[in-house]
């Protein structure tokens, strides 16, 4: 007979492995290693609906997918997918509108807007109403014929009209004294580049409140200003009600900082 076991010790075996499948169920749900819970990101969150594009990611890191969707005016929400989901590779899913969430374990979201909706178009102008319609029964009165203009009165010119005389012709411009080769035009600005989770502290000289909550309207601020090397969007709440912008001469240290978005011209 081969060894017997008895119901205490069937009990603690049973007990151990229930233990080991809890505890496994856990970990699944936690928060990736390497990413702060007040990023913005919604870690097991799939936002499924509203895709108007989506690409594969070089490297498998969902602040990729929300800074390609900051950059973008179209898009308001992403999902970023696990490597391994829907292929080998990480893939991001931008949105147009913002889906309802679901839990799932695969995806990671976000909201470009951090809960405030998006500026609304304004509505389009009511068409004016038609006049209403004449009550008049008959035909309208015909209108009095123009009254012929008089005759002009007979020339007493017997010959020709004299010729006017014709212009000076304009001066030849004087031979230019240049000697090289024209300048060259200036490179055109270097694209927007957004930093996400980025605060650059100091080197202010004016900062304002925004009307939105758009992250768009700090950097456009400082590409208008040419003393504008750099420039740090506060989001609501955190220096008072309204979203703030900072603009900054010249370009200070970058640090992390989950109350900001910057950029450098």
């Amino acid at each position: 007979m081969g060894p017997s076991v008895s119901r205490a010790g069937a009990a603690v075996l049973l007990g151990g492995a229930a233990t080991l499948f809890v505890t496994s169920c856990m970990v699944s749900g936690q928060v990736q290693p390497g990413y702060p819970a007040s990023s913005g990101l919604e870690w097991n969150v799939d936002r499924p609906g509203s895709d108007y594009r989506s690409f594969d990611l070089v490297q498998p890191s969902p602040d990729i997918c929300q800074s390609t969707c900051m950059n973008e005016p179209q898009c308001v929400a992403f999902t970023y997918v696990n490597p391994g989901v829907q292929g080998p590779n990480a893939r991001c899913w931008l949105k147009n509108n913002v889906p309802q969430p679901v839990q799932q374990t695969c995806c990671v979201s976000g909201v470009k807007y951090g809960g405030a909706p998006p500026p609304q178009p304004e509505a389009a102008p009511q068409p004016e109403p038609a006049p209403p319609p004449s009550a008049w029964q008959g035909q309208p009165p015909t209108p009095p014929p123009p009254p012929t203009p008089a005759a002009p009165p007979p020339s007493a010119w017997q010959g020709q009209p004299p010729t006017p005389p014709q212009p000076p012709a304009p001066p030849a411009p004087p031979p230019s004294a240049w000697q090289g080769q024209p300048a060259a035009p200036p490179p055109p600005p270097r694209a927007a580049q957004w930093e996400p989770r980025t605060d650059r502290p100091g080197m202010d000289y004016r900062s304002f409140d925004l009307p939105a909550p758009r992250p768009e309207l700090c950097r456009d601020a400082c590409w208008r200003e040419p003393q504008c090397r750099a420039f740090t969007y506060v989001r609501p709440g955190v220096q008072g009600p309204n979203a703030r912008c900072w603009l900054k001469n010249p370009v200070p240290p970058a640090r992390l900082n989950d109350c900001c978005l910057s950029g450098v011209k």
